[in-house]
C-alpha cells in the first residue's frame, strides 16, 4: 500500500488528469442519451457534471444543467426513467420516457454507447494525425519457445514474419488465427531477417501446446514507429483500433475462464486504480499519446455498457426489446428491483477488481 501511495505524490496531476478524462468520456455518454431523448419529445429533467450534492445548477428550458461536488463522471435524468425507484414517476405523462414506443426508447438507451465509439474514432483520428507510435505493419518474432515447432524450424527472435502459405501477415491476430485453425497441418512461413528474405520455411503448430506458448511457440509483437499519418490513413487507423479493443474485450470471458482454480495472481483486468495508473504512466509520453488512451477507454466503456446486464444500459435496453417482443411491458416495480440489485452486484465487481488493482500496484 506504501508503494501505491507514494506512487500518487510522485504523480500528482495524474488525478486531476483521471478525473478529467473520465468525466469527459462521461459526458459525451450521457450527451448522447439528452440529445436523442430531446429529438424524441422526451422531457429531461436534468444534465449533471459529476455526483451529488449540487454545488450549482441553471435552469432553462425546464431542465437542470448542474455542477456537482462529486467530480467524476455525470448523469441525465428523463422523466419516467427512475430504473431504481420503485415508485416510478411521469405514467401517462406524453413527454415522459415510458409513453415513447419502444423503438424510440431503445434509440435513447443505445445513444450514449454510440457517442462512446464516436469520441474514440475522432480521438484516435485526432492522435494518429498529430502523430504516435503506430503499428508499421509488421509483426516480429520476440521470444522462440526451447523445442518448439518454430525452433525446430529455425525461427529465431527478431526475425519479421512476411507471410504463411502466402497470406500477407500485418498484425500479430493474422498469423495467431491461422496457425491456430491449421493445427497438426504444416504451413509455410516466410520471414525477413536482418532486412533480407530467408528461404520460406515449414513448421506443424500444435493443437495442444504447453500453456503460455502457442502452437508455433512464438511470442510476437508488432513493429512500431512515430508517425503521422494523413487524415484518411489516421481515420481508417483509428476505426481498425476501435475494432481491435472490441475484439479484446470480447475474448477476455473466454480468458477468464480459462484461469485455473490455482492461478495466482489478480485477473487480467483493470478497475479505476488501474486506469488511473496508466493515466499516470501516459501523461508523460504526450498529448497524442494521451489521446490514444482516451480512445481506448471510451470504447472500453461503451461495450461494457452495452452488455445486457441490469444496472447498465444494455440492461435497460435488454427489457425494452423483451417489452416489445410481448407486446406490453413487465411491472415497472419488478423491473426497478432487477436494475436496483443488478447496480449492488456491480458495485461489488467494483470492490472485487479495485482488490486485484491495489494487489497489482503493490506487488501482491
Amino acid at each position: 500500500m506504501g508503494a501505491l501511495i507514494q506512487f500518487f505524490i510522485d504523480h500528482p496531476l495524474a488525478i486531476p488528469l483521471f478525473l478529467i478524462m473520465f468525466t469527459a468520456i462521461i459526458a459525451v455518454h450521457e450527451f448522447g442519451h439528452y440529445l436523442t431523448a430531446r429529438l424524441l419529445g422526451m422531457r429531461v429533467l436534468e444534465f449533471a457534471f459529476g455526483f451529488p450534492p449540487r454545488i450549482a445548477a441553471i435552469r432553462h428550458a425546464g431542465i437542470d444543467y448542474s455542477i456537482n461536488a462529486i467530480p467524476f463522471g455525470g448523469f441525465v435524468r428523463i422523466l419516467g426513467q427512475d430504473d431504481f425507484s420503485i415508485d416510478q414517476r411521469g405514467a401517462g405523462d406524453p413527454g415522459s420516457f415510458t409513453s415513447k414506443p419502444w423503438w424510440a426508447q431503445a434509440i435513447v438507451l443505445a445513444a450514449g454507447v454510440f457517442m462512446n465509439f464516436v469520441l474514440a474514432v475522432i480521438v484516435l483520428t485526432a492522435a494518429f494525425a498529430m502523430g504516435t507510435v503506430a503499428p508499421t505493419g509488421q509483426v516480429r518474432v520476440e521470444e522462440v519457445a526451447p523445442s518448439s515447432p518454430a525452433a525446430t524450424a529455425g525461427i529465431q527472435p527478431g526475425d519479421i514474419v512476411v507471410s504463411v502459405d502466402g497470406k500477407p501477415i500485418t498484425r500479430m491476430q493474422d498469423l495467431v488465427s491461422y496457425v491456430t485453425a491449421h493445427a497438426d497441418k504444416e504451413v509455410t512461413i516466410q520471414l525477413q531477417r536482418n532486412g533480407r528474405d530467408l528461404p520460406p520455411i515449414t513448421a506443424v503448430p500444435r493443437a495442444d501446446p504447453p500453456p503460455g506458448e502457442g502452437p508455433l511457440g512464438i511470442k510476437l509483437g508488432e513493429v512500431t514507429s512515430q508517425v503521422a499519418m494523413p487524415l484518411p490513413d489516421a481515420f481508417g487507423q483509428a476505426v481498425s483500433l476501435t475494432g481491435d479493443v472490441v475484439g479484446q474485450i470480447a475474448a477476455l470471458p473466454g480468458e477468464l475462464l480459462s484461469r485455473g482454480p490455482g492461478t495466482q495472481g489478480p485477473p487480467p483486468v483493470g478497475g479505476p486504480i488501474q486506469i488511473f495508473v496508466v493515466t499516470a504512466a501516459v501523461s508523460q509520453l504526450g498529448f497524442a499519446t494521451f489521446l490514444k488512451l482516451v480512445g481506448v477507454i471510451s470504447v472500453n466503456l461503451g461495450v461494457l455498457n452495452i452488455i445486457p446486464f441490469p444496472g447498465l444500459d444494455g440492461g435497460r435496453l435488454f427489457f425494452v426489446l423483451l417489452g416489445a417482443a410481448l407486446r406490453r411491458r413487465l411491472s415497472p416495480q419488478l423491473e426497478a428491483a432487477i436494475h436496483a440489485v443488478g447496480f449492488v452486484l456491480l458495485l461489488g465487481l467494483l470492490v472485487v477488481v479495485s482488490v486485484a488493482d491495489i494487489r497489482r500496484a503493490t506487488g501482491g
